[in-house]
């Protein structure tokens, strides 16, 4: 078997789908009133209308881990972690996703006086 999808419960699918496409820049691949499906390569993202926020991490990978910050910051993303080395050897940032989601952007180390400014 292979992991092809998740699902996530959003109480606001409109606007979830309204953050998909101008943060992350993904529009939905297939949406109705119930749920919306979003690509990303070989996984796919479904998002399903509900009563609750269902928490979770989307965890993306990145050459340039700051740079990719930046732009969904640019894009009106809310940071929650500016980018950082971590002792175990990837240089992470999250920001807030639709309804209680999180996302991380992990790439390689940075050079140490790397910043986002």
């Amino acid at each position: 078997m292979k992991l092809n999808h998740v699902h996530f419960q959003v109480r606001d699918l409109k606007a979830a789908v309204e953050w998909f496409g101008r943060v992350l820049q993904v529009p939905p691949g297939y949406q109705n009133d119930r749920i919306a499906t979003f690509s990303f390569d070989a996984m796919t993202l479904i998002v399903d209308a509900a009563s609750v926020d269902a928490p979770g991490t989307l965890g993306f990978e990145s050459l340039d881990c700051d740079a990719d910050f930046r732009a969904v910051l640019d894009r009106g993303a809310i940071a929650i972690e500016a980018p950082v080395n971590k002792d175990w050897g990837v240089r992470t940032a999250y920001f807030r996703g639709p309804g209680a989601l999180k996302c991380e952007i992990e790439g390689p180390i940075a050079d140490p006086r790397s910043s986002v400014g």
